[in-house]
């Protein structure tokens, strides 16, 4: 009987352990964010998320996050070679901001690359020449996006292509090629208030009804 009774004793300390793990270990959960990282707090005082940034954006000119004070911010990361959740998130916030209609003026989309080395403000201005007019899209220096990442606890890294599968491998001269990679990176959308304090997030793929309902919600 005492062998049965530590034996449960033991799957259950064991359960609970496994339990707190996967807590701990899930992206959506933001209750172990640090005020380290420059965040922000939320209402339930755990979650900390944004903080202060200043970035280029694709015309060239120097922008902060206060430029955005007084419209909620909808933030992603991504970059634009990225083959299938950046076009779906660049693509639902565009027509997000249709549905907005006029209420459109008091919210900026924001998309922070993670590819600063290929992600330069002249190819993030044709890139998102395609989408609405509204975007923003910034790029830095890989100091200012592992800054700003840290703070929107954004994951991202940069990934070679397996040995042998290099397209183009060699570059003018016989160069290696540095520019053949991708770069794996988190996919939320971060709703941001009007004094740039996180009110939650969303996965790259939400729809654009969902986007509009959430940002109409907290207008005020």
């Amino acid at each position: 009987m005492r062998k049965i009774l530590l034996s449960l004793t033991f799957l259950f300390a064991l359960s609970t352990v496994a339990a707190l793990w996967l807590t701990q270990m899930n992206p959506a959960n933001f209750s172990t964010l640090s005020p380290a990282a420059g965040g922000q707090e939320t209402g339930h005082g755990q979650a900390m998320v944004g903080g202060d940034f200043t970035l280029t954006d694709q015309h060239g000119k120097t922008v902060s996050d206060a430029d955005f004070r007084g419209k909620l911010m909808l933030v992603f990361f991504g970059f634009t070679h990225c083959p299938d959740i950046c076009p779906v998130t660049t693509t639902s916030l565009s027509k997000t901001m249709e549905l907005l209609g006029d209420k459109a003026g008091s919210v900026a989309p924001i998309f922070i690359s993670v590819d600063p080395k290929r992600d330069t403000p002249d190819v993030l201005k044709n890139y998102f020449a395609n989408f609405d007019a509204r975007m923003v899209a910034l790029t830095g220096t890989p100091q200012q996006i592992e800054k700003v990442a840290d703070a929107y606890k954004a994951y991202y890294s940069r990934t070679e292509p397996p040995e042998g599968e290099e397209e183009g491998g060699h570059g003018e001269h016989g160069a290696a090629d540095d520019t053949n990679y991708t770069v794996d990176h988190s996919g939320y959308i971060y709703l941001m208030s009007k004094d740039g304090k996180y009110i939650r997030h969303f996965p790259y793929d939400a729809t654009p009804q969902e986007l509009a309902q959430a940002v109409s919600e907290n207008m005020q």
